[in-house]
């Protein structure tokens, strides 16, 4: 009889324990309301943060000081926050600690709609540990806490080489509104940390489109259409995709005729590049038209790998700087930001959208990808830009990118 209560009362317990953390953990109102903010001129800090903090011009070796500002990295928290956890966040930088707080939207459940999370983190001699972690109304020790962030940083290599990181990183500081970061720069440093973020299949995959690039480009004649790349590419990665990952196929294209598209080697990203086959630089046009191509594969890459967001940001705000002195604001060029963007989407929406795209990209033609665009006015100056259009807020640009749009949305790639 004592056996018995041994095994079943705590097999009744559980279920009662795991039902009042729950309770306690979860909540019916979200105690953050606002989304990621990804504006042009918040783009605009964070490209100048990181040139600022560029560490390519320091010799290997050299130990280096960088200070991030409170307002980028909130931007960034709360960006990932709600890209890859449909949540939205906050940091706050104090002296000697640093607070996050975060709210996650869960399914239909008869415990709470939101998890509400708070972390306090506070500075060490080295790297800083967790001194506070609250999930609604239940907290969590400070021991378990580090614990499991120490063993999922050190086991998750698809994410984040932690040995590499503490090899690296001498000190992490709070000071207000400002994390100092104390590190030592190594030329090899960027190849050795990007290879961790792809899994030894997807560089199988790169390198299979980086070798069928290289035979392309031997065969053909500058300049080539981007549909002459994309046809053959898609229709391996379609073949390919029978029996593997669609999703995982399309974005390796993506990379592979983004990086070539735009003169980039991969060994920027990918160290174990610099012995796969090279391609033969050529031009790639998209309506006769080499910037366009450009546009359209860094749009389709950062929504492959990253979400929209970021790619219509990017997009808007180089397109602003260009009417304050560069070749002006473009409605061509964000039309072809904005067919990248969807075309990157869609091709890893899963794996049934994704074969589809497939499909259409193996035999599309360019008319299939980008809408028309000779009658869009383009190399507009700021002045003219804020006349006509009213700015980014007015009017007449609302109207006219909801035509962009709509000539977008009407492409055979967006409905396939």
């Amino acid at each position: 009889m004592n056996l018995i209560k041994l095994i079943v009362l705590p097999v009744l317990f559980l279920p009662i324990l795991l039902s009042g953390l729950l309770i306690l953990a979860l909540e019916d109102e979200p105690k953050l309301k606002k989304q990621a903010d990804m504006t042009p001129a918040r783009i605009a800090r964070v490209k100048q943060l990181i040139q600022m903090n560029d560490p390519r011009r320091l010799r290997s070796g050299a130990v280096v000081m960088a200070r991030l500002r409170q307002e980028e990295l909130d931007l960034a928290v709360n960006y990932f926050a709600n890209q890859y956890a449909q949540a939205v966040a906050g940091l706050v930088i104090e002296k000697g600690r640093a607070i996050v707080e975060a709210t996650v939207t869960l399914p239909a459940n008869p415990f709470g709609r939101f998890i509400n999370v708070k972390l306090e983190i506070k500075q060490t001699q080295k790297l800083p540990l967790i001194e506070r972690l609250q999930l609604g109304d239940l907290p969590i020790p400070a021991v378990l806490a580090n614990n499991v962030v120490n063993y999922l940083l050190a086991n998750s290599q698809t994410l984040f080489d932690w040995q590499e990181f503490n090899k690296t990183v001498r000190n992490i500081r709070f000071e207000p509104r400002q994390l100092v970061i104390t590190y030592q720069w190594r030329t090899d440093l960027p190849a050795r940390l990007s290879g961790i973020l792809l899994s030894p299949q997807e560089l199988s995959q790169i390198e299979f489109y980086q070798r069928r690039l290289a035979e392309l480009t031997q065969k053909s004649r500058p300049p080539i259409n981007l549909t002459d790349l994309m046809q053959p590419l898609f229709s391996e990665a379609k073949e390919r995709s029978q029996n593997g990952e669609a999703v995982k196929e399309n974005r390796a294209v993506i990379l592979v005729l983004a990086f070539y598209a735009n003169q980039k080697n991969l060994s920027k990203l990918i160290s174990q590049s610099k012995t796969w086959s090279r391609p033969n630089w050529r031009s790639v046009k998209l309506q006769n038209r080499e910037d366009l191509t450009k546009h359209y594969l860094v749009s389709a890459l950062l929504a492959a790998y990253a979400g929209t967001p970021l790619a219509d940001a990017v997009g808007l705000y180089k397109e602003i700087e260009d009417s304050k002195g560069g070749s002006g604001f473009s409605f061509i060029d964000i039309a072809a930001d904005r067919a990248g963007t969807l075309m990157g989407e869609l091709a890893v929406a899963g794996e049934q959208q994704a074969r589809q795209v497939q499909s259409l990209l193996a035999t599309g033609a360019e008319s299939d990808i980008m809408p028309k665009t000779s009658d869009l006015p383009e190399f507009i100056p700021e002045a003219e830009f804020m006349r006509r259009f009213g700015g980014t807020q007015g009017k007449a640009y609302q109207q006219m990118m909801d035509e962009i749009e709509r000539r977008i949305l009407a492409l055979p790639v967006n409905r396939s």
